[in-house]
């Protein structure tokens, strides 16, 4: 009742206003009848009427009476010519007035839903520019520099004068980047002759530069490697994929702690829903058995504990580097020190380092408090530091938790190892076990595509649409000159809101293409993204998707690696026969390198005269019980700060 007096309270001016003026707006009646006008007009009346006048005149007419003359050798009578007349008119204006009532009902949801589609393309392309620019926002000093670096070098169409910047601001060699520079402008003339000759020149200088920048930023040394021999990105190659991002996502969910999700799992997320929402079909290999229902069981027992035991040994990992993703974005963990491709053991070696520093730091800070001597602005360092330790501890206590799942995993695929060798041993070597067999027996290579149709694709705009409306990211945010007295505009999508809607994109998707399923993520993570570098702030809607539809329908779909896995799953865990022909066909059909596929089959041979080998093949970097003395500074912290 309050609510509803606030509402009568609030309503009472305006129509106090509307009574002393005597003027009344309807904006429902206007809105109802421009519906109606707005389906006529799409119905085309004029055009339909003109159509309906050519066919019940002068076409009903002359067919009529040469169809008469030609079966009966006489004209037909008036009545039969006013009947076919009068039929053909009300035919045709019953078909005009279900035409109206289509487009004024189903076929303004059709359009609304279209255009919803659109808004999320739209919305989409700006939320993945935002989330690149927060990544490179949350590292400082030459480590945000060489990210924005390595972002540039990402974009097949950069200029000259970009891959210069982009040098200059990866190595401080300005000289270089003229080099790189001028090597761009002779590879987009074809004059690779040239490029070679600086090559030759600058081999030795570049190389100690390539050198010292691999350990600091391995992946944006690698793209400036390739610009200095003329190699640019391949659009139909596509871009990688982060590592089991799906995986921690979901585990984010699951665990109610977003810490999980770092800034590139929240673009690869983004940008899997948009082109996927533009039309990407994704083909995925998985394989089935047809047979004896004693090896299918076993067969699909022993499948899905190892996709469970592949998924919970990537989360033990993947947790590892969230927490050192944490740490960074808190600068806790300097850049430089925590690359994507560095080993996950010595990554942890660094972690606990960081966490050691930081609790060093709060202790000295208790120190002052002590002494009386903690002002306002340390104080304040105090707290930060405390919801630093506190969520680094959070996720370290996930990451040893992964560690326990991985471990009941491991014991899972080792029992149904045990089962399925034990049932095979007792069953004769026959055609039809784990081979291609005749009426439809044996193993057989199953070709999955992830794709939405056009249901799924409005379904997901809508329910994507409906979350950014809540949190009221659904307007565009103009780029440019928001700043008033010399302050910076507030951020519309802060870390916190970037990695909730990283959460709910995946479940938008979950329903249609099943992300939770491991074979899917498998699948997806096996596969490169689309490219989407030529994304630019202020571009259109329509710019937006017919991008995104040229670069889903470009993308190269390789299944080679996707199918040398496969060879390898089979033949380790299933001991299935690589013969000659299935070597041919995996070489054939989906790409696979034939001289992998023979190393493959010499190593089965190999294994059958030897013992087999642990199915740990792998083992998971080992992580120690959190210290007590991070929890005891956690603790004294917390209570100086009451």
């Amino acid at each position: 009742m309050r609510l509803i007096d606030r509402f009568r309270r609030t309503a009472t001016p305006s129509e106090t206003a509307e009574r002393s003026s005597g003027v009344s707006l309807d904006r429902e009646s206007t809105e109802h009848i421009e519906r109606w006008s707005r389906a006529v007009r799409q119905a085309r009346v004029s055009h339909s009427l003109l159509s309906l006048a050519w066919t019940a005149g002068p076409a009903t007419g002359l067919g009529l009476t040469g169809g008469y003359v030609v079966a009966y050798g006489r004209l037909p009578g008036p009545e039969l010519l006013l009947y076919f007349i009068t039929f053909t008119v009300v035919s045709g204006l019953m078909g005009l007035v279900a035409r109206i009532i289509y487009s004024r009902t189903w076929g303004s949801a059709e359009e609304q839903a279209e255009s919803e589609t659109l808004n999320a393309i739209d919305r989409l392309g700006d939320l993945i520019l935002a989330t690149r620019d927060l990544h490179v926002e949350s590292l400082e000093g030459q480590a945000r520099r060489s990210e924005a670096a390595r972002q540039l070098l990402r974009r097949v169409d950069l200029s000259p004068q970009g891959i210069a910047l982009a040098c200059q601001d990866l190595t401080g060699d300005p000289e270089l980047g003229d080099i790189l520079g001028r090597i761009e402008n002779y590879r987009r003339s074809g004059l690779f002759s040239r490029i070679h000759d600086l090559n030759d020149r600058h081999e030795e200088a570049f190389q100690a530069t390539f050198e010292q920048l691999r350990e600091e930023a391995p992946r944006a040394s690698s793209a400036l490697r390739e610009r200095f021999y003329g190699d640019v990105p391949q659009l139909r190659a596509g871009v990688h994929r982060n590592e089991a991002f799906i995986e921690r996502i979901l585990a984010s969910y699951e665990e109610d702690n977003p810490l999980l999700i770092t800034m590139g799992d929240v673009e690869d997320m983004l940008g899997l829903a948009f082109e996927l929402i533009n039309g990407r079909e994704i083909p995925i290999l998985t394989f089935t058995y047809r047979g004896r229902w004693r090896l299918v069981q076993a067969l699909s027992a022993l499948e899905t504990a190892r996709s469970r035991y592949r998924l919970a040994q990537a989360a033990s990992d993947n947790r590892i580097r969230a927490l050192a993703a944490w740490l960074v974005e808190a600068n806790a963990l300097a850049y430089e020190t925590a690359p994507e491709e560095l080993a996950t053991a010595t990554l942890l070696e660094r972690i606990v380092a960081a966490l050691d520093d930081l609790q060093r730091r709060i202790d000295r800070l208790q120190a002052l408090e002590q002494r009386r001597a903690l002002d306002r602005a340390s104080r304040e360092r105090l707290r930060r530091n405390a919801d630093t330790l506190a969520n680094a501890l959070a996720l370290y206590r996930s990451a040893r938790a992964a560690l326990v799942t991985l471990g009941d995993a491991h014991a899972e695929l080792l029992k149904a190892a045990e089962r399925w060798n034990d049932l095979t041993a007792r069953l004769p070597r026959d055609a039809q076990r784990l081979r291609p067999g005749p009426r439809g027996r044996g193993l057989r290579i199953v070709e999955r595509t992830i794709r939405l149709d056009e249901d799924a694709r409005r379904a997901v705009a809508q329910q994507l649409m409906h979350h950014l409306r809540s949190e009221g990211l659904d307007r565009r945010q103009e780029p440019g000159t928001d700043w008033r007295g010399g302050e910076r505009p507030q951020r519309r999508l802060p870390p916190s809101r970037a990695r909730h809607l990283a959460v709910e994109t995946a479940l938008a998707l979950e329903p249609h293409i099943h992300l939770s399923r491991p074979e899917v993520q498998r699948g997806l993570g096996a596969t490169n993204a689309s490219y989407l570098g030529g994304l630019e702030p202020g571009m259109s809607a329509k710019e937006k998707r017919n991008l995104g539809e040229a670069m889903a329908d470009n993308v190269e779909e390789d299944l080679g690696r996707a199918a040398e896995h496969l060879a390898v799953a089979l033949v380790r865990h299933y001991q299935v026969e690589l013969t000659e022909e299935a070597r041919t066909f995996l070489a054939e059909t989906y790409g696979a390198r034939p001289q992998v596929l023979e190393t493959i089959s010499r190593g089965q041979q190999v294994g059958e005269q030897h013992a087999p080998i642990s199915l740990l093949s792998q083992r998971p970097t080992p992580i120690p019980l959190p210290r007590r003395d991070w929890y005891r500074s956690l603790v004294r912290a917390r209570r100086t700060l009451r």
